[in-house]
């Protein structure tokens, strides 16, 4: 049985509508992914543990006035993450979080 965990698209993100909680040892990280993933969740865990759970929804953003499908976690500690789709045996993607910075892969 598949299951489809799209929601209802929010629409695009606003100007500044993110915030990123980074210093020290902890770091953020941006998944890019295709605009027909828009409304999915992202699940995201430390590499090698379990799924918890954790995630954010891939919303609409500008980057000047070109729009990209994204999803964004704002406060991870720095190490090696995978993320997948929530809820599916998809694929998964590794990101390297550094403390202090933005990490950013694609799909």
């Amino acid at each position: 049985m598949s299951h489809h965990h799209a929601v209802d698209e929010p629409g695009a993100s606003s100007p500044a509508s993110v915030v990123a909680d980074i210093g020290g040892d902890v770091g953020a990280a941006v998944l890019y992914v295709p605009e027909g993933l828009a409304g999915h969740e992202i699940e995201i865990r430390a590499a090698g543990s379990s799924w918890d759970g954790t995630h954010v929804g891939v919303r609409e953003r500008r980057i000047g006035s070109a729009p990209v499908w994204a999803a964004f976690f704002g406060s991870l500690r720095a190490g090696r993450y995978e993320l997948r789709i929530r809820d599916h045996d998809s694929r998964s993607v590794e990101v390297e979080v550094h403390g202090g910075g933005v990490a950013e892969t694609r799909w």
